[in-house]
């Protein structure tokens, strides 16, 4: 057995005529997982529609009958990666959001887990902008309502902290969306072997947000950047 690269994740690989990176023993989700990861690197480099399932089936070392054991179709397949990959970062949301602490603490935290989710699954990513088109209409409605509650979490810590008189009086649904929009083109530039690293870009991107929204102080009172005006 031996370990090759897949994406930037290392993945195990066994003999031909078995599912690589998996025994015959080992769990069917270990299977159905290394398929989409490997159907993921595929995806990015030669596009959803440009991939053919021969591909998929060659690059996983599996036969055309496993593919379809575990998956209906190509599209289902680009989909349960894309839907995994928003429940992932949901659930790591809603956390956030539920535990204790101020409201700015829980609006840094999401901020930041949505920085490093893009840069940490950059594949991932990559498709959820490139690709969402190719999914079928009921596909596409569950993806985007998973967004869209996303969208609902940090609008509604942004209406609070509006409410409460601790950021300007902004669109919070303008405001939202325009993070998310510069997040969801880290994919494109970022390089985690660069000269900035993960922490380092959560707090560049936490400040040009937060800056513009956030009151600076004068002697411990809010003041609007523009002085109220």
């Amino acid at each position: 057995m031996f370990y090759r690269k897949l994406g930037g994740r290392p993945v195990r690989a066994v003999a031909q005529n078995t599912i690589v990176g998996v025994s015959m023993g080992q769990d069917k989700e270990q299977k159905r997982q290394f398929i989409r990861d490997v159907a993921t690197k595929l995806f990015v480099e030669k596009g959803f529609e440009n991939t053919k399932t021969r591909d998929i089936i060659k690059a996983a070392g599996i036969s055309k009958g496993a593919l379809y054991y575990y998956f209906d179709s190509k599209e289902e397949l680009l989909f349960q990666i894309l839907n995994e990959t928003g429940e992932r970062g949901l659930k790591s949301i809603e956390q956030i959001n539920k535990s204790e602490g101020s409201l700015k603490k829980k609006l840094t935290a999401i901020l930041n887990l949505y920085t490093e989710h893009y840069a940490v699954y950059r594949d991932e990513m990559k498709l959820f902008v490139d690709e969402e088109k190719s999914l079928n209409p009921e596909h596409k409605e569950i993806v985007k309502e998973k967004q869209r509650k996303y969208s609902r979490v940090v609008i509604r810590i942004l209406d609070s902290l509006k409410e409460q008189g601790q950021i300007t009086n902004c669109n919070t649904s303008v405001t939202a969306f325009a993070f998310f929009g510069m997040a969801n083109w880290i994919y494109r530039w970022y390089d985690p072997d660069g000269p900035v690293k993960l922490q380092e870009l959560s707090k560049i991107f936490h400040d040009i947000f937060t800056n513009g929204i956030y009151f600076e102080t004068n002697g411990g009172l809010p003041v609007e950047k523009n002085g109220g005006k």
